[in-house]
């Protein structure tokens, strides 16, 4: 797994409010199946958040909101619901739900954004939804690889090395876009009865790869302090804090 190490040289002398959203892993599932054709789905995982716990904010599901902001447009709403739902598809609904609420009137929809005492939003997506390997050459050596160990019961190691990303957005108060942050999460695994398991609950072949699965969740653990930092040095250089 990746580190990722903190300068420690931010101070939070202006002590932004900021708050936190998103940050969920996928969980794929079969979703149908026909003949020899099987369908799969990813959809965010509403159990945990890779960051456990925050040192210099507060999740959004955190916050009780104070009605509803009239300064701030259903289009520029809608804009930002579109740009995250665009990432992470139907299953981010839920997330938004926490911020945003969408009402009827007159037949057409109305996307309000709730009042929080917030200065700034951040958002994380962890991505792909699907596993993919870095490229074509390493999911075939994957295939061979597995095949051998398997018959070999786990002398001859499975490998392969897969793509994996954290964005992390930053918007002000009215949902204007500040900055964008990117992590490389992209991850490699080596499988054998003699190789030492880490994360130790990786035993012999328990944590490869399904046939079709989301990247494992433990790629993306440790980078609090890391994305906490980052976007402290953002909002405290930003002309609007």
């Amino acid at each position: 797994m990746k580190e990722f190490p903190v300068a420690d040289n931010v101070k939070n002398e202006k002590k932004p409010k900021i708050v936190y959203m998103g940050f969920r892993t996928f969980e794929s599932k079969v979703t149908g199946s026909s003949g020899r054709s099987t369908s799969y789905t990813a959809e965010l995982n509403y159990g945990k958040r890779t960051i456990p716990k925050l040192e210099s904010g507060v999740f959004i599901d955190q916050l009780k909101s104070n009605g509803f902001r009239s300064d701030v447009s259903s289009d520029q709403v809608k804009a930002f619901i579109a740009d995250y739902l665009g990432e992470v598809k139907v299953s981010g609904s839920k997330e938004l739900s926490y911020l945003i609420e969408v009402e009827k009137i007159n037949g057409n929809s109305v996307f309000k954004l709730r009042n929080f005492p917030v200065n700034y939003y951040v958002m994380g997506i962890h991505g792909p939804a699907f596993a993919k390997a870095s490229n074509v050459g390493i999911e075939i050596l994957y295939g061979i690889s597995t095949l051998f160990s398997i018959v070999t019961l786990g002398l001859i190691p499975s490998y392969s090395s897969e793509i994996a990303k954290t964005e992390v957005k930053i918007y002000d108060k009215n949902l204007k876009l500040v900055n964008k942050l990117e992590y490389d999460n992209s991850y490699s695994f080596v499988s054998a009865v003699w190789i030492f398991p880490n994360p130790g609950h990786c035993t012999l072949l328990k944590c490869l790869p399904e046939k079709v699965s989301s990247p494992p969740d433990y790629i993306y653990s440790g980078m609090g302090p890391r994305i906490e930092e980052d976007v402290l040095r953002v909002v405290q250089n930003s002309p609007t804090n």
